[in-house]
């Protein structure tokens, strides 16, 4: 029996968001995105690429 990962647990598996950077409050609103939602900012993750270390002041977390 597996269990779905919630939006926070995908996005942030897939290096969108940065988990240090959310409360409790913001990580609960992102599980009111849909599914394609989420896919959504992975898929433009992949595209945009990986922020340099050290500089991920320069590009903000999803969602904006």
């Amino acid at each position: 029996m597996s269990t779905a990962k919630s939006n926070f647990e995908r996005l942030h598996e897939a290096g969108v968001l940065n988990a240090s950077h959310f409360s409790d409050h913001e990580k609960k609103a992102l599980e009111n995105i849909t599914a394609e939602e989420a896919d959504a900012l992975i898929s433009l993750k992949k595209k945009m690429g990986d922020v340099p270390a050290g500089k991920d002041f320069l590009r903000p977390n999803f969602p904006v």
